[in-house]
């Protein structure tokens, strides 16, 4: 009986120590579960800790951020419909409905209306809401309304320190505005940065956009010591287009730099000075087309008065009237139709070319109280005569741009025009000069012919005919003028 008993005894002692081994073994914790528990724990904690800022007074937070903006950003925030706290996808309050105002002598102005402001914060000091800190501010889906005035001190703000925090602005739109509160440039906002670049020691402006449908990059740089240096860069890529300019402003105001745009074949290289808003340039070693051009003017800001006289050697003249496109939409968008803007230029060229028709031309382009002419321009022709135009205005009507003018072609060697020609002998009556006048279409690229005087006398129904079958210039060619001026010439002999 007692052999039974010690052997129960011992079948009880095995089984509980088994039983206490198993549990052991079974609450033995892996050193991958330990990471995993303390990671969770401080995510847990981190976590809380971003929340922190949800317990803050709305009206303080408020408060705090604008009083910030403007002190180290120099931006004055007003008008905040709503703001509210997000983590991410980094610690930030959302402003919804926001204005920056610009205060200045004279008044205070909205210049900008934001839809979407995102204001991040320093995450180090959460528990003092005193040690609040900004360290970027994003602007999302804002209506910039500047004008003259403000650009000025848009401007004098750039040559001040920024803030080496960044400030963004996405998918917003600049509108540039004339004295009268009208809108004259729309200017689209992809992707801009401005802050103070600590390693270069320079302020740092970049933008990516489009104006007039064209897209363009725009940079930026100033460093202000006991000199201001400022360089900026625009490139759009579609015009083949670069514009650098780099310039020094001394104390005196007084500012010395070089331009240099880039487009096409050309390079147009300029060199100046500037005091009291006037501009004196020349040119340096620059290019049109692959030739060489020089120039030299003055040029006044406000109001805008341009000077200049250009001197283009080896060019070919009659390519000069293969008008830009581009050029043709910037007269079209009206931008020159402007009272303030006063436009003196002449255009001298030169020509080797035996095959070009005309041997040299001066041509002029002027622009006083919004009227446009070209009124001066003559082109020597081969030794046959000149042609001088005069009553000349280049307007907009019905969204085309006309040229009205006036030709006078004074012939000095008939015999040579009628062999140029090919004119029958029993044609060739001496004829002395012409006076032609036309609406030019440069849209339609057309010639409309309005009267024709040859030696001061008017020419028939049959003449003027004939002439109409210049008007579409797109059809105009060597052999087509030559078949119908010899035409002309007999309707107006017979």
């Amino acid at each position: 009986m007692k052999k039974i008993v010690k052997n129960f005894n011992n079948l009880v002692k095995s089984t509980i120590f088994k039983v206490k081994n198993k549990t052991i073994n079974k609450l033995k914790i892996s050193n991958f579960n330990k990471f995993l528990i303390t990671f969770i724990s401080i995510l847990f904690l981190y976590i809380f800790y971003l929340q922190i800022p949800l317990l803050y007074d709305k009206d303080w937070v408020k408060d705090k951020i604008q009083t910030q903006l403007l002190s180290e950003f120099k931006i004055d925030l007003n008008s905040i419909d709503d703001i509210s706290y997000r983590i991410l996808p980094a610690p930030h309050f959302l402003i919804i409905n926001s204005k920056i105002i610009m205060n200045n002598s004279k008044n205070k102005k909205t210049i900008a209306k934001i839809k979407n402001l995102k204001i991040f914060l320093n995450q180090i000091n959460f528990l003092n809401k005193k040690k609040m800190n900004i360290t970027e501010m994003i602007i999302n889906n804002a209506n910039f309304s500047l004008s003259k005035n403000d650009l000025k001190v848009l401007n004098d703000y750039s040559n001040q320190k920024f803030s080496d925090k960044k400030i963004k602005i996405n998918k917003s739109s600049v509108f540039l505005k004339n004295n009268l509160d009208e809108i004259i440039t729309i200017i689209k906002i992809n992707k801009s940065n401005l802050y103070f670049d600590n390693k270069k020691i320079q302020n740092q402006f970049e933008l990516k956009g489009n104006v007039f449908a064209i897209p363009f990059t725009f940079k930026l740089n100033t460093k202000n010591d006991l000199i201001i240096e400022k360089e900026f860069l625009f490139k759009a890529k579609t015009l083949n287009l670069d514009i650098l300019n780099k310039h020094i402003t001394k104390k005196d105001k007084s500012t010395a730099g070089s331009n240099s745009i880039s487009f096409s074949n050309s390079i147009i290289d300029t060199r100046y000075k500037s005091r009291d808003k006037k501009f004196v340039f020349t040119s340096k070693n620059s290019k049109l087309n692959n030739f060489k051009i020089n120039y030299a003017g003055d040029l006044s800001i406000d109001p805008f008065e341009l000077n200049l006289d250009m001197i283009l050697n080896n060019s070919k003249i009659s390519k000069l009237f293969n008008f830009n496109s581009i050029l043709v939409e910037f007269i079209n968008s009206g931008l020159l139709f402007n009272e303030n803007i006063s436009l003196n230029t002449s255009l001298t060229v030169y020509t080797k070319n035996n095959d070009d028709f005309f041997d040299n031309a001066k041509i002029y382009f002027n622009i006083l109280n919004g009227k446009i002419n070209i009124d001066g321009t003559k082109l020597v022709v081969n030794n046959m005569g000149s042609l001088k135009l005069s009553n000349s205005s280049l307007f907009l009507q019905d969204n085309k741009l006309i040229l009205n003018a006036t030709f006078f072609f004074d012939i000095e060697d008939s015999d040579r025009l009628f062999s140029f020609l090919n004119t029958n002998k029993r044609l060739r009556k001496t004829i002395n000069n012409i006076i032609v006048n036309i609406d030019y279409d440069f849209l339609n690229n057309e010639i409309k012919f309005n009267n024709v005087k040859i030696d001061n006398n008017k020419t028939s129904d049959q003449f003027m005919n004939i002439i109409d079958g210049f008007r579409d210039n797109n059809l105009n060619n060597l052999i087509k003028s030559r078949r119908l001026l010899n035409e002309l010439i007999e309707a107006y002999v017979g």
